[in-house]
């Protein structure tokens, strides 16, 4: 279950997932009863053997935020397996399908993805390429989540107007997987500068399909990123714009992101989390294989 229920087994050590404090931390991006989901988590606390987080930030936010004592909390990070019959793809197979398919040039278009919700920063990220007077197109790949009025309003008026601005702009609210592995592979740079998160799969994947990525300070980010990114203030427009000027001019910053993304991707890899879990069950006496 992806939410935060305090469901118990008897009988059996009990772990509890915690992804992030999201609620706690920012209440005005999302619509949850924030009493309740206090109540929840508060009583997934008193009840846990063992807490897992996926960064070291929710891991700081469990301890702070619901009084867990350090040694119950135990940080494996997350991994991101991606098929080989994707990734090995030859970059000509994959440049014919961004021509065909999205009339895309190979690493000439920004890429953002994920739901469109506050947190997502996407109202900041469209004003921030629009300030950037950039020609090349930001794709924008994702389906309405909640209160997305507010992150779309800018995005929905250029529509609108129509112009050069309009035409630059794609968004798709859905999109196969492997054409997604394709647009990451393809990509120049993901933009995804979020307010927070509690890990952040969209940099991880873009740094371990050799693509450069612009992300933030926001919650766990710089901890997936390291030195493999361009980190800005999610809530400073003008920053992001600088970001997306250097991804867009500068050849050689690109190919030093690719680089190190790949280094900084090997991090957290299937193997690495499976190493951390069994670390996990370890210190509640579960026996591993």
């Amino acid at each position: 279950w992806t939410a935060t229920l305090p469901l118990y087994a008897k009988g059996a050590p009990n772990i509890y997932t915690i992804h992030d404090l999201i609620p706690l931390r920012l209440p005005h991006t999302t619509m949850d009863d924030k009493a309740v989901y206090m109540k929840l988590c508060q009583a997934v606390a008193a009840r846990a053997d063992h807490i897992a987080v996926v960064s070291e930030t929710t891991r700081q936010d469990v301890i702070r935020l619901l009084g867990v004592s350090e040694d119950r909390v135990t940080n494996t990070y997350q991994a991101v397996h991606l098929p080989t019959t994707l990734t090995e793809r030859s970059q000509a197979e994959v440049e014919l399908e961004l021509e065909g398919v999205f009339n895309l040039g190979w690493k000439d278009y920004f890429l953002h993805f994920g739901a469109i919700e506050p947190k997502k920063n996407l109202g900041r990220i469209v004003e921030a390429y629009l300030a950037s007077g950039s020609k090349t197109p930001l794709v924008i790949i994702g389906g309405r989540a909640w209160l997305d009025e507010g992150e779309t309003a800018l995005l929905n008026q250029v529509k609108r107007d129509g112009g050069p601005s309009a035409d630059r702009i794609r968004q798709y609210e859905y999109m196969p997987f492997s054409m997604l592995i394709s647009l990451i592979r393809g990509a120049k740079a993901t933009l995804f500068p979020s307010l927070y998160e509690g890990f952040g799969l969209p940099v991880l994947e873009s740094m371990a399909l050799s693509t450069a990525v612009l992300t933030s300070t926001g919650g766990s980010l710089p901890e997936v990123a390291g030195d493999a990114a361009v980190v800005v203030d999610p809530y400073d427009v003008q920053a992001i714009t600088r970001g997306i000027q250097a991804l867009d001019a500068d050849e050689a910053l690109r190919a030093d992101l690719q680089a190190r993304g790949l280094i900084q991707a090997g991090k957290f890899t299937p193997e690495a989390y499976q190493a951390r879990l069994r670390e996990l069950y370890a210190k509640v006496g579960l026996a591993t294989t």
